[in-house]
């Protein structure tokens, strides 16, 4: 018997997890839950890049010159950045690593790739042929914007007027 996954039953899924979570947090450690989840983070993503891998080669080799190929793009980068991550933060907490790690530069490598993949999901809705349509790049715009302000106010914050 196959089950139809439907939008709604989809939302309910992600929201009756999201509930689960927090439930689960009033009794459950916050490290446990964080090395449980950062674990299965990771074998999900393991499985979602060599799942999306051979779509995301082929991608590249038609150079991606449709929406419907960079959301594979998209997809496969996100992912593979989650594994790489995953991996970096199971490394980290391992046995203890030195606070000195917090502050290497791979710390805004994370974000800045999931800004690059985020720029291609933005953008696959406009691609038509290889170009992007203005709407798209009004899109993509608007999003550096927002970005842009939040660290222009995070950065503004934190220099000591002292």
């Amino acid at each position: 018997m196959v089950r139809a996954l439907t939008p709604n039953s989809a939302v309910a899924f992600a929201v009756f997890s999201f509930v689960l979570y927090w439930i689960a947090a009033l009794f459950v450690p916050a490290i446990i839950l964080r090395d449980v989840f950062n674990a299965l983070a990771f074998g999900i993503a393991v499985m979602i890049v060599l799942t999306w891998g051979p779509s995301a080669t082929r991608a590249v080799r038609q150079n991606a010159d449709s929406g419907e190929w960079q959301l594979i793009l998209a997809i496969f980068m996100v992912w593979f950045i989650v594994l790489c991550q995953r991996s970096y933060v199971v490394i980290y907490n391992w046995n203890g690593q030195p606070e000195s790690w917090a502050a290497l530069p791979i710390s805004g490598f994370w974000p800045y790739e999931y800004v690059i993949a985020g720029l291609l999901f933005l953008a696959a809705p406009g691609v038509k042929g290889g170009a992007i349509e203005n709407k798209a790049i009004w899109t993509i715009i608007a999003a550096v914007a927002i970005g842009s302000l939040i660290a222009g106010i995070v950065i503004g914050a934190s220099i000591s007027t002292v």
